[in-house]
């Protein structure tokens, strides 16, 4: 299985994940406009202080339209990045734990 993933092809996921939450500390918490009525944007709040402003909002770009909250097309969008840290981390330990495994 030559284009698989290495155990170096991990680390590199696991460090970019480590250097995102520096930056991005976790809890990521969606809030989605279309669902929830947060009186403005759709957007994924960062951290555990929801006093404090540490948020991410999204637009997407496709030619020359742009779809911005609360463009329900964004939902799914905004919803995965809001669950992608434990996600990824979660997908990590399972590759891991499935390498470790005897054949």
């Amino acid at each position: 299985m030559g284009d698989g993933l290495t155990a170096a092809d991990l680390d590199e996921i696991e460090r970019r994940l480590r250097r995102a939450l520096d930056v991005a500390p976790q809890p990521w918490v969606e809030f989605l406009e279309t669902r929830e009525g947060t009186g403005g944007g759709s957007f994924v709040r960062l951290g555990e202080d929801p006093e404090l402003d540490q948020e991410m909002y999204v637009d997407i770009h496709v030619g020359t339209d742009k779809w911005s909250s609360p463009d329900s097309r964004l939902d799914e969008v905004v919803d995965f990045i809001g669950h992608a840290p434990g996600d990824v981390r979660r997908l990590l330990q399972e590759v891991r734990r499935l390498r470790d495994e005897p054949a």
